[in-house]
């Protein structure tokens, strides 16, 4: 029997965090056989992202496509139906970009908000608007991680240990966001 040499190594599947700054600040887990990759771009709106979503993604060939976009938007300007439906029509461009480079995509519901001075309930409605949204997204090589479900009290808001601020997730709260993530793309 032959024994295998330090280059004949089990191919590693590269995980691409795709978005705003919660996909670039997503703190991820040190794994055998997986590879980790922050695409995000802090502030980018919706509209920006689904723009420059093929550039910035597919020279990365990634395996699998973890998507996190639209609070800034929402959070950024007037969270009214206008902007809720572009959101949308970015999410759902860039999860049909995602498909045309044949990898499976994991879109995460858009993190609720916690709570604190700039926590508004006009953004928190229109998130929850959103991902109520996002399941007629799910098709074949797209999976929906319910991030309220993981992150969120009977409130709706992130609990206070899983968030930095009011937009932004701890190291706790990516912890279980991770916890979650790998049963989908593991499983």
């Amino acid at each position: 029997m032959q024994a295998s040499s330090p280059l004949q190594s089990s191919p590693v599947r590269r995980v691409v965090f795709f978005g705003d700054s919660r996909a670039d600040w997503w703190l991820t887990p040190n794994l055998a056989g997986l590879r980790f990759l922050n695409a995000g771009v802090p502030g980018g709106s919706a509209t920006y992202l689904a723009r420059h979503f093929t550039r910035m993604v597919e020279p990365l060939h990634p395996d699998v496509i973890v998507l996190q976009l639209g609070v800034n938007d929402l959070a950024g300007g007037s969270p009214g139906l206008a902007t809720q439906n572009a959101v949308f029509a970015a999410l759902a461009t860039v999860t049909t970009e995602a498909r045309r480079i044949a990898a499976p995509v994991v879109l995460t519901t858009i993190f609720p908000l916690a709570r604190g001075p700039w926590a508004s309930s006009q953004v928190q409605a229109a998130i929850l608007a959103v991902n109520a949204r996002l399941p007629t997204l799910v098709t074949d090589g797209v999976q929906l991680l319910d991030s309220a479900a993981v992150l969120c009290g009977p409130d709706g808001f992130v609990y206070s240990r899983y968030a930095d601020d009011e937009l932004h997730l701890s190291a706790a709260g990516y912890a279980m966001l991770n916890e979650a993530l790998l049963r989908l793309i593991q499983g």
